[in-house]
């Protein structure tokens, strides 16, 4: 006979890495590592970890942060309006931090929509008892979000853009490279030519030594992307070697000009906090290349890369995730409002 019930966690260093990393079974972005790694690098964003058990089997979980400063994906004045709304009422986000993952952690059927169930139902009572505005379980896939275990007052909405993906099938890098066609290997070939013939030398860590100058870079992708900044990529930077992670840098002579961060768990890799000036020639594909060449050296599983230049990723050999959905509650009519300014 089932004896599901939840544990409530105000940190992961409540939990032994042994149950969270059991429950994680292998997924990327999800073990205890990084977790102890999100909650100093989210510092400003109060974790809560739901663990279903039956019995005293651990046999599901979630992450949840409450977060005040979130990076909406809305226009400026929207995007205004909400910020003075979540200074006073912040959304509780089931998020894997800083790795744009869901941080629901289910087992398969037949068991998987009977604890959905008792874990969403737990965190909808920590987002009442947290007074926030929105509860938001966020990188879903489309097929996530019809599983029948989802509890009333939650309702399905598209966020953000898909982000990007490439299971890595090949032996080595120099095989990948094979695999494709001669124009994508003449194009590598040339973004080298043309990053060594402007003077960029790269260079890889496993810290960031200039941390202020990395941020300008990665602040001038944003703006070129019309895109709100990363809140928490100082707290990434700042404590990059708490993970397993490789620092890309691109220098002329002497200077930081281009930037990149690699980081890795359960064999997924991410790249995140590209950086760059205004004019580097070659310096994008040579922090990507870059950056799929660490996949290969780590044995990764799978790589993402994020959100934007669909065109150049296709090419690379990326295909777009089925991500970009969440199953939302709201509070009050404020959350209202700007739900409906998300979707103009």
């Amino acid at each position: 006979m089932s004896n599901l019930h939840v544990k409530v966690y105000s940190s992961i260093q409540e939990i032994s890495p042994e149950i969270w990393d059991g429950i994680a079974a292998g997924r990327g972005f999800q073990s205890h590592r990084w977790y102890t790694f999100g909650e100093r690098a989210m510092a400003d964003s109060k974790p809560t970890y739901l663990i279903a058990y039956d019995g005293n089997n651990p046999i599901a979980g979630a992450a949840l942060f409450k977060v005040s400063n979130e990076p909406l994906p809305l226009p400026s004045v929207a995007r205004q309006f909400m910020a003075s709304i979540l200074k006073s009422k912040p959304l509780l986000i089931c998020r894997s931090p800083l790795a744009d993952t869901s941080a629901l952690l289910l087992p398969g059927e037949p068991r998987r929509d009977e604890v959905l169930m008792v874990l969403a139902q737990a965190a909808q009572e920590q987002f009442k008892k947290q007074r926030c505005s929105f509860l938001i379980f966020d990188f879903l896939l489309t097929e996530q979000l019809r599983y029948p275990g989802w509890p009333p007052g939650l309702e399905p909405i598209t966020l953000s853009e898909p982000g990007t993906y490439m299971p890595i099938e090949w032996e080595s890098f120099e095989a990948y490279l094979e695999a494709g066609n001669k124009k994508d290997r003449q194009h590598y070939k040339k973004s080298l030519k043309e990053a060594e013939d402007h003077g960029l030398v790269l260079s890889k860590h496993t810290s960031v030594a200039d941390i202020d100058a990395a941020l300008t870079l990665i602040r001038n992708v944003s703006i070129w992307h019309g895109s709100a900044p990363n809140p928490w990529m100082r707290g990434l930077l700042e404590n990059f070697s708490m993970i397993d992670g490789t620092w890309l840098e691109l220098r002329k002579d002497e200077k930081l000009v281009g930037c990149g961060a690699v980081v890795r768990d359960n064999k997924f890799q991410l790249a995140t906090g590209l950086g760059l000036e205004d004019d580097v020639p070659g310096g994008y594909f040579v922090l990507l290349y870059a950056a799929l060449q660490e996949a290969f050296e780590h044995n990764i599983r799978l790589v993402r890369f994020g959100t934007g230049a669909y065109d150049v990723k296709r090419r690379l050999g990326l295909h777009l995730e089925d991500t970009n959905h969440a199953i939302i509650a709201m509070a009050g009519i404020t959350a209202r409002v700007a739900k409906r300014l998300a979707a103009d």
